[in-house]
């Protein structure tokens, strides 16, 4: 029925929780942060804490899991959003952003590509499916201590990384206040450490995420004359700009470069798109 049982794994408890606006469910599913309950031909989205289902719900599942020849929703998707929506165009990203748990987003046009995780098709997602009540483009983002930061101009949001994606009270709130900077064109943060690195033009400045209130470094010039988007990972730092990107060992490497690494495919290399 609407009862949901929730077991705790720490103090090997069962809870008792009662969800009355998601109602009855034939079968549920997590897919790529997302809680989906199934009813017939009909399903519905739903927050994991609250059972709260987001409007535009129910929906048929004949025209999204299963999409259906004669149906509104067959033949549609990611062609729907142009260039944007499409993983093997060559239109450029304008932020990428790689988590602590190794979860790795694209952005651009108001959409979002998961990318670590092939399953998911390299579908587009519009922003507020995965981080509710964000709209627009993504400037920037970087993670840092189980939080995903999203710049969008001077702005940025805040969202809890765990249990599904929730924006922290009180966000957005501008960027000078929080990383004493006005914008960025892109900003990462290398696994485990606590330095934020924000590039905007061709100078990369260093932020400490511990110091408050923050303060920006000297800026260091780089080997590029601008970026669109740039992450860090355990193989590395990526700059990305158009349709390629630049691979550096380590931000040491990236700050000593005379010259730009070698230019490589984004849609080839990210995408598995044919070359």
């Amino acid at each position: 029925g609407d009862t949901v049982y929730s077991f705790d794994l720490a103090l090997r408890v069962t809870k008792l929780r009662v969800w009355p606006g998601l109602g009855p469910c034939s079968a549920a599913l997590r897919w790529l942060e997302r809680y989906y309950c199934l009813r017939g031909t009909h399903f519905q989205r739903f927050d994991p804490l609250t059972g709260k289902v987001p409007t535009g719900y129910p929906r048929d599942l004949r025209d999204y899991f299963i999409p259906c020849p004669g149906r509104a929703g067959h033949g549609q998707g990611n062609a729907s959003w142009g260039d944007a929506g499409d993983r093997c165009s060559e239109m450029p990203f304008q932020a990428l952003l790689s988590d602590d748990t190794g979860r790795i987003y694209a952005f651009r046009g108001g959409l979002s590509f998961r990318l670590d995780l092939w399953r998911d098709g390299y579908h587009a997602w519009p922003l507020g499916q995965t981080w509710p009540e964000l709209e627009g483009e993504v400037d920037a983002a970087f993670a840092w201590d189980g939080r995903t930061y999203l710049i969008q101009g001077s702005q940025v949001s805040i969202f809890l990384s765990e249990q599904g994606h929730r924006r922290v009270l009180g966000y957005p709130r501008a960027l000078q206040e929080e990383l004493g900077v006005p914008s960025a064109d892109a900003a990462f943060t290398c696994p485990g450490s606590a330095h934020l690195y924000l590039i905007t033009g061709d100078r990369i400045r260093l932020v400490d995420l511990m110091q408050m209130p923050r303060h920006v470094g000297e800026p260091v010039l780089l080997p590029h004359d601008h970026v669109d988007g740039a992450m860090c990972t355990n193989d590395g730092v990526f700059l990305f700009r158009g349709p390629s990107y630049h691979q550096y060992p380590s931000v040491a490497q990236l700050l000593g470069a005379q010259q730009p690494a070698p230019p490589q495919s984004i849609a080839t290399h990210f995408f598995h798109c044919p070359q």
